[in-house]
């Protein structure tokens, strides 16, 4: 154990010190662990693109096939398009709790609004997922609070994915290097700092 306590303290002092001397003014940041900064525009168009292409993806398959199973699987595709699709740029920059969040509202929406799925879907996409046995008015006030939890929702999943890229490149963990010279007793002397951002 005394064999190991010099280096311990060695070790400590490197960890906790956020800077160590050294030579000239360069700086190198590297990410730790080999994670990459995610882009805000990327996360954008993962949400819009899963939206989109998947409600008129599983649209297109309901309305194109007579076979049943290719109904159902455009009807869910839909589904998800709408549900998932919004939080997919939430879910790239590992924002887990703002993507469930609006997902779950949309579940919410999309409940009360099932009696209007075949007239605002059509009748065949209603019959595909199994839902909406009855006649609506879009006006219905259920039907008008399931639209907005729904549009509102995937409004704000889209536009935070701003919001959740900052906060995951803030708090990726870094590690920068930075070499540059001062003045130490009247003499230009280099320094090394590190600094380990947890």
């Amino acid at each position: 154990m005394k064999k190991c306590s010099p280096y311990l303290i060695c070790l400590l002092f490197l960890f906790g010190s956020t800077s160590i001397t050294f030579s000239q003014d360069v700086t190198i940041n590297r990410s730790r662990g080999g994670e990459n900064l995610k882009s805000a525009s990327k996360a954008r168009s993962i949400a819009l693109t899963n939206t989109a292409l998947s409600i008129g993806t599983g649209i297109g398959m309901v309305a194109l096939f007579e076979n049943n199973t290719a109904k159902t699987i455009g009807g869910i595709l839909g589904a998800y398009g709408v549900i998932i699709g919004p939080s997919t740029g939430n879910f790239y920059a590992n924002d887990y709790p703002r993507g469930f969040a609006g997902a779950g509202v949309r579940v919410i929406g999309a409940f009360l609004m099932a009696d209007g799925t075949s007239e605002l879907f059509g009748r065949e996409f209603a019959d595909a997922l199994g839902v909406d046995d009855q006649e609506v008015s879009l006006t219905d006030t259920k039907i008008l609070i399931g639209e907005a939890l729904i549009l509102g929702s995937m409004i704000y999943n889209i536009l935070s994915v701003d919001k959740s890229v900052a906060e995951y490149n803030n708090s990726s963990r870094r590690f920068a290097i930075n070499v540059k010279s001062t003045v130490i007793n009247d003499k230009v002397a280099p320094v090394l700092t590190a600094n380990i951002n947890f």
